[in-house]
């Protein structure tokens, strides 16, 4: 991957960081979008001493529609390519109706999940499709998850401060679903894929963590690696008949 241009949205998140590692070790230069530049910068910088690469921070608020404009008119300015987009970035925020119980859910949470979760992973790809149509071997991963896919186990929250909002589940679960859409629209020139993670260790409560191992066949749960070289495998020119799929990366979660 070689001179190769990759978009990462959230990437100055735990996974987009571990991908934008595991891309630039690869040659690849990195356009690095959030909405904050608190420690990305360092982190562009760090990526172009270690590995020479080109690595660009792209500020931006995936809530805000003209965002797309932005980030697309960036992209051509900066790098005057694209041949990988790594759908990402998620909701988080501290704001009411997010982040509580089913009874206490908000409609105006809602939105905001969807606008970042789905609706921008769409719409950015619908605004950067003639820039990665041009290579002829363009690359979309979006980053979903297992909760898109099957219900949660509600116990596993018990005792924790940790929450699990129906929103999250339905705009992940909808992102898996645009991505084989996409992939039939966009196909021969552009590859569009779907990796879905399970849960990624963070430092969790013991007890939700001893829960969580014991229901995973692997008996861990996942690293930011484990979930960066899946990513960075479907964009890999080599996987250049794989589409439309979804790679489920949770230890066997999905599989009991």
């Amino acid at each position: 991957m070689k001179d190769h241009v990759a978009l990462i949205t959230g990437g100055g998140g735990h996974i987009g960081r571990a991908t934008g590692r595991a891309l630039a070790e690869e040659g690849c230069s990195l356009a690095i979008l959030d909405k904050a530049s608190e420690g990305v910068t360092d982190f562009c910088t760090e990526m172009k001493d270690r590995f020479g690469v080109r690595a660009e921070l792209i500020e931006a608020d995936l809530q805000d529609k003209s965002c797309f404009d932005q980030v697309c008119g960036q992209i051509a300015d900066s790098f005057g390519r694209l041949d990988c987009l790594v759908n990402n970035a998620a909701f988080y925020d501290d704001m009411p109706g997010w982040g509580v119980p089913f009874e206490e859910e908000g409609y105006d949470a809602w939105l905001a999940v969807m606008q970042v979760n789905l609706l921008a992973p769409f719409f950015l790809t619908q605004k950067l499709a003639p820039m990665l149509r041009e290579r002829g071997s363009g690359a979309v991963v979006n980053v979903a998850s297992i909760y898109g896919v099957v219900g949660p186990d509600h116990g596993l929250y018990e005792g924790t401060v940790m929450t699990n909002p129906a929103a999250y589940a339905a705009s992940k679960g909808g992102l898996i679903a645009m991505g084989r859409w996409a992939a039939t629209v966009l196909a021969p020139d552009i590859r569009v894929n779907t990796v879905t993670p399970g849960g990624v260790e963070r430092g969790q409560n013991s007890e939700f963590l001893s829960r969580y191992e014991k229901k995973t066949p692997m008996g861990r749960m996942a690293t930011e690696n484990d979930v960066a070289y899946a990513i960075v495998s479907l964009l890999d020119p080599r996987a250049d008949y794989i589409t439309g799929q979804n790679l489920i990366v949770d230890g066997g979660w999905t599989a009991w």
